[in-house]
């Protein structure tokens, strides 16, 4: 059968404007509570003021670096050097993220913290609140002798200045002692001192307390606060920032770690350069050593090989070479000459004939006897022109022609053998200096290897001398990289701003109520409102029930009651005419639950009042065969025959079974002894027949079973309903119980299965899921009112927190 979901739903409890949202519903929720916000807000508003009361300012410090020289996209680079940087550290480039990194170690905080005395921390009570006397103390402490650590959380010295001799140590395990200023105090964490300041006279009697901490923890807490930050990567300006309630305090923190860094950065800067200078130094050392035996080797070399210049060398003996080439080519050529005229000189064919010359022969002697031998030849010639051969006149030009002729001869022939020693004097000369020039190659090579090295080492050991002498000119002038643009200054307190605290208070005041009823209805593991109900199952509501305070069983009286819950059973009854489908005669209902106290009885009982009123003849079952509750509701004997008689067949006679309510048109059929076996009885047709017969008489049959977590009754009684009406009660079902609802429907166990929301207490059911209760208030004006004591006002108001 269909459970008509759409029409149920139709008909739901008035639910006020049906257009409001759900952010509207969480308002009017938290509304509820209202008294509970106000508390929250009095009490951080009270907290807010006593915080500002006792809380100190806190300033906020800033201070300016600027850094010198260019900038570079690829980060912010000064001092922008060349190739050779790596040997000038003073103006290697210097790259302002990395000295921020610089700025912010806890090397440079911890010299901060140790210059500062910013371990020791000195305080006294003046005009009622602890004032710390940084600057200001009558008193300094010292070590004599420390030990290795000192308690994390600081250690505790409490001393009264007694007078200007002596002071007082106060100790609650020992004792109190007086020690004098500048004497040896033993303590668990070193030995220690006390020495007076120039504020000494306005502290006289006053107490100071002294707190001694670790100064690496110092180091670290100070550190935290500092912040370095590059304003604009355009321009090398550095803002560091701090903030501290004494605004001395942080002005001295910010200028000492500038300085601390300046002081630093220069000497690692001054470290760097000599380092750089005595190594330069030592490496012209090695070079100068390198330099004089590479010269003696060379030296050395050229006394050996007997060489001045090389290349001079070389060019003198290609030169003579040349020379004797072109003297050996004379000599050649003088023999050549000398050879063809003795040639000519011995064929017997030219004996009459001059012998020929060149102009080649240079030999001045030769010359001269060939002038002679041609005169005495022209002069022949002259003669055999007149006189005949035989003539006796030519025996004497015969004769000086032989002599001149053998004269010349020989002369040939000597001049002959000398140019043949010419030549071959020549000719050793030759190979001599071929020898030589075969030498110079090797000669040269060797040489221009030891040149080479001496002059590459010698190239380098001019570039160091240069760059140690460059380096020590700007080391003995070294300037900074940075410059102190603005000395740390303190702002106006930026901490606690009132308004802001209060803002905040007001704000937590509002938060810590909403976390609350939000933590208490999270942590809350039963239903408390109908939406919990709608987003876990899909069965349809068919109404909501308030809670009733009045321990009467029936709350709905004909007409006008003084109870508003009475209109709620109507709408309820108007639902349930719906749920069947409008049907007049023999509508079978009924009524179950998941566990016990959850309002099955209540609610069927004054339904079937509601019923009875509306002129239809009713009939209420007391079928919970093992926990009766109907008999006593009307004011029944539990002790006359019902049900379990009738179903164990020892009762035939409905009509005598059935008992008047003493309400007009409502009848209850009470439950009867109660049985061993209910399960059994339930599964007999009996039952089947009861119903049948009840309705063929009544409008509406209502059935009271058991819960059914619990037990299988209402099961096996559902066969004969024609719808089911499941009872969840505010506060008291588990919110578990609705996954077991979702189960019963999808098994489809249940006809015309529907779910009445039951006990929602009237404060709780002024938002959400609910309807208030003013409609109804303002029907029951002419009715009798419940009378408000001041113990019931108490009770609903202490329910808003």
């Amino acid at each position: 059968m269909s459970k008509q979901k759409t029409q149920v739903q139709a008909f739901t409890l008035p639910t006020g404007d049906t257009d409001t949202s759900a952010s509207s519903d969480i308002v009017k929720k938290y509304l509820f509570h209202w008294p509970l916000f106000v508390l929250g807000v009095i009490l951080f508003i009270v907290g807010a003021y006593f915080y500002l009361q006792v809380t100190k300012p806190t300033y906020p410090i800033v201070a300016t670096l600027e850094f010198k020289g260019p900038t570079s996209s690829e980060g912010t680079v000064i001092n922008k050097s060349g190739q050779d940087a790596n040997l000038d550290p003073i103006s290697t480039p210097v790259i302002v993220e990395n000295e921020i990194e610089v700025m912010q170690s806890k090397k440079l905080m911890y010299k901060v913290v140790n210059d500062l005395q910013l371990w020791v921390n000195y305080q006294s009570t003046i005009d009622g609140k602890k004032t710390d006397l940084y600057k200001q103390t009558p008193l300094t402490f010292a070590f004599i002798k420390a030990n290795s650590t000192i308690d994390g959380k600081g250690e505790k010295i409490k001393v009264v200045i007694k007078d200007a001799n002596s002071f007082t140590l106060v100790d609650d395990e020992n004792g109190d002692k007086d020690f004098a200023y500048g004497s040896p105090v033993k303590s668990d964490f070193g030995t220690w001192k006390l020495t007076p300041t120039a504020n000494f006279n306005s502290f006289k009697g006053a107490t100071l307390n002294i707190t001694v901490n670790d100064p690496d923890q110092v180091a670290d807490d100070y550190l935290g606060k500092v912040k370095v930050e590059l304003e604009n990567k355009d321009a090398p300006f550095v803002n560091i920032s701090t903030s501290d309630q004494v605004p001395s305090r942080g002005k001295d923190i910010l200028n000492e770690l500038m300085a601390q860094y300046k002081e630093d950065a220069m000497a690692s800067k001054n470290k760097d350069a000599q380092k750089a200078i005595d190594f330069i130094t030592i490496r012209l050392d090695s070079l100068d050593h390198d330099l004089d035996i590479d010269e003696k080797q060379i030296e050395i070399f050229k006394s050996s090989s007997s060489m001045t210049d090389i290349a001079s060398q070389s060019q003198g003996f290609r030169d003579i070479s040349q020379a004797n080439i072109k003297a050996s080519n004379e000599a050649n050529l003088q023999l050549s000459i000398l050879e063809g005229i003795e040639k000519w000189v011995d064929n017997p064919k030219n004996a009459g004939a001059l012998p020929p010359t060149s102009a080649h022969l240079e030999d001045p002697s030769l010359m001269a006897l060939y002038e002679k031998l041609t005169v005495a030849q022209l002069k022949k010639s002259d003669m055999l022109a007149t006189i005949p051969e035989s003539n006796p006149m030519f025996n004497s030009v015969n004769e000086q022609l032989d002599a001149l002729r053998k004269a010349f001869k020989d002369k040939i022939s000597a001049m002959k053998a000398s140019q043949v020693a010419i030549k071959n004097q020549i000719a050793n000369f030759q190979g001599g200096i071929q020898a030589g020039l075969k030498k110079i190659p090797e000669q040269d090579r060797e040489y221009t290897s030891m040149k080479r090295k001496q002059a590459s080492k010698e190239k380098i050991y001019t570039f160091l001398l240069e760059k140690r002498e460059a380096i020590s000119l700007r080391y003995a002038s070294t300037v900074s990289d940075s410059e102190i643009v603005d000395d740390a200054h303190a702002g106006k307190a930026k901490w606690p701003k009132p308004s802001i605290v209060y803002a905040l208070a007001l704000l937590f005041g509002l938060a810590a109520p909403i976390g609350l009823l939000y933590a208490r209805e999270s942590l809350n593991e039963r239903i408390s409102n109908r939406k919990q109900i709608e987003d876990a199952v899909n069965v349809p509501i068919l109404g909501e029930l308030s809670y009733q305070e009045d321990t009467t069983p029936i709350v709905v009286t004909q007409g006008r009651g003084k109870f508003a819950i009475g209109e709620q059973f109507r709408v309820l009854r108007t639902n349930l005419s719906h749920l069947h489908g409008h049907s007049d005669k023999g509508r079978v209902t009924l009524f179950t639950s998941s566990i016990g106290s959850e309002g099955k009885s209540f609610v069927s009982s004054n339904l079937a009042v509601t019923l009875a009123y509306a002129s239809r003849k009713t009939i209420i079952l007391e079928m919970d065969l093992r926990k009766p509750k109907i008999s006593g509701v009307f004011g029944l004997s539990p002790e006359h025959a019902g049900i379990s008689d009738y179903l164990a067949e020892t009762a035939h006679d409905i009509k005598k079974l059935i008992q008047p309510s003493g309400i007009p048109g409502l009848d209850v059929l009470g439950c009867g002894p109660i049985q061993p076996n209910p399960s059994e009885l339930l599964e007999k047709d009996k039952l089947d027949e009861l119903i049948n017969t009840l309705k063929e008489t009544y409008d509406d049959v209502l059935i009271d079973s058991p819960p059914i977590h619990l037990v299988t009754d209402s099961y096996i009684i559902a066969r004969t309903a024609g719808a089911v009406v499941y009872m969840i009660r505010q506060g008291h079902t588990l919110k578990d119980e609705l996954t077991f609802i979702n189960d019963v429907d999808n098994a489809k166990r249940f006809p015309k299965f529907t779910l009445v929301f039951n006990g929602i207490k009237r404060d709780q059911f002024n938002y959400g899921y609910g309807y208030t209760n003013s409609y109804y208030s303002s029907y029951n004006t002419y009715t009798d009112k419940d009378k408000e004591t001041i113990g019931s006002k108490i009770r609903t108001f202490v329910r808003r927190f």
